[in-house]
């Protein structure tokens, strides 16, 4: 009874993802022009929040064409509230506020990630530009992007100091401009010719611009650790961030620490708090 029971339950998630994907087909048919498609399913970080796949085709022209995107869902929408809930209570054992939004929907996902991105490619900043999001079967949604040619910094070998800089220069620009990216980290950074500005998380709207910046500014830093000393690294940061800008974003490096995209040593983290702390060097600004 129970192979039968199992025999079922199978044929139902073959049927529901030959659905799936054909509703991508038709979807990009439809909207973005393209016959011949094929999807092909990208790599999975461990915190992924979502399915990322390549979809190649053919436009009406005849001319090949390629598209990023993402399939969200209920299981990446309870994945995503773990990691903003998990992050939250931290920040209450060390007396902050909330500061991360648990997604409502996954269309609130997706529709939160098309309107940031679009603000940030909006500022000229390189980003995949965002397309377009569309509901699927089962509660899901695919939100389509621009295809990049071009690799997360963590698969990189050719950063140099000055790519390093630039990632300062966007996320000062962003901040700016009232844009605050909510989760930075080395594959939400992608670089080929240029350094790109992928992804976005989700502050509370309640947050305070100046945690988010902090926040923000703090993932930054730790995000580059791979590529320079913390001594560099904090001096990049003071060009585009005064100093009380970065001793703010202290605050938050023991939460980066325990986050699972982002790695650095408990020596490495003293050493970086201290020189946030105390760097002798000019910042952007006097306090």
């Amino acid at each position: 009874m129970n192979g039968q029971a199992d025999a079922i339950d199978y044929q139902a998630h073959r049927d529901f993802f030959r659905e799936v994907l054909q509703e991508v087909h038709d979807i990009m048919a439809a909207r973005y022009d393209t016959r011949e498609v094929k999807i092909t399913p990208l790599g999975m970080g461990g915190s992924r929040l979502s399915i990322p796949i390549r979809v190649d085709g053919v436009n009406s022209k005849g001319e090949k064409v390629r598209f990023f995107a993402k399939i969200l869902g209920s299981s990446e929408l309870m994945t995503a509230r773990t990691i903003q809930l998990f992050k939250n209570i931290f920040l209450h054992t060390i007396s902050k506020d909330p500061l991360f939004d648990l997604n409502a929907t996954a269309e609130h996902m997706a529709k939160h990630q098309y309107d940031l991105l679009n603000q940030i490619h909006e500022l000229k900043i390189p980003t995949a530009r965002p397309l377009g999001y569309h509901p699927l079967k089962g509660n899901l949604w695919l939100l389509v992007e621009e295809y990049l040619n071009a690799r997360p910094i963590n698969m990189s070998k050719d950063m140099t100091e000055s790519h390093l800089e630039t990632g300062f220069t966007y996320l000062a620009k962003m901040h700016k401009n009232g844009i605050y990216h909510g989760d930075i980290k080395p594959e939400n950074i992608l670089f080929a010719e240029k350094v790109y500005i992928m992804d976005v998380g989700n502050f509370t709207d309640a947050a305070p611009a100046g945690e988010k910046m902090a926040y923000d500014l703090a993932c930054m830093i730790a995000s580059f650790l791979d590529y320079a000393p913390p001594e560099r690294i904090v001096a990049l940061a003071l060009k585009h961030f005064s100093k009380k800008d970065v001793r703010h974003a202290t605050e938050y490096i023991e939460l980066i620490q325990r986050r699972p995209d982002i790695n650095f040593s408990n020596a490495t983290k003293e050493m970086l708090i201290s020189l946030m702390l105390g760097s002798g060097k000019k910042g952007k600004e006097t306090d």
